[in-house]
């Protein structure tokens, strides 16, 4: 029975070492993308004793890429932390089941 405790034990402490990295990729995420798209929105350059600023050039959009092709990573490490159950919710096979069961 100890044996059987400890077993959860170190599984739930696996479980939630994991759910933490994915966490911590989200936080990183979110402030590498703002601080990247800000840099590319508002380039300052220093000219002389004053800054001019290079305003958001609406044809430019390199940072879209990144907050995309990284969005997609991310999204795939939710499906790896949470699995598809909890999309679509754990009790998703017996309901579709159910609903074509009546039909």
């Amino acid at each position: 029975m100890e044996n059987l405790n400890e077993k959860k034990l170190l599984k739930a402490k696996l479980r939630i070492a994991e759910i933490k990295k994915f966490y911590e990729h989200v936080v990183i995420y979110i402030l590498v993308n703002l601080f990247l798209t800000f840099i590319w929105s508002f380039s300052f350059k220093l000219i002389g004793n004053f800054i001019a600023s290079n305003q958001f050039d609406v044809g430019d959009f390199t940072h879209i890429p990144i907050w995309l092709i990284w969005g997609i990573f991310l999204g795939l490490h939710a499906l790896k932390t949470f699995g598809f159950s909890h999309i679509l919710g754990k009790d998703w096979e017996e309901r579709k089941i159910d609903e074509f069961m009546k039909k």
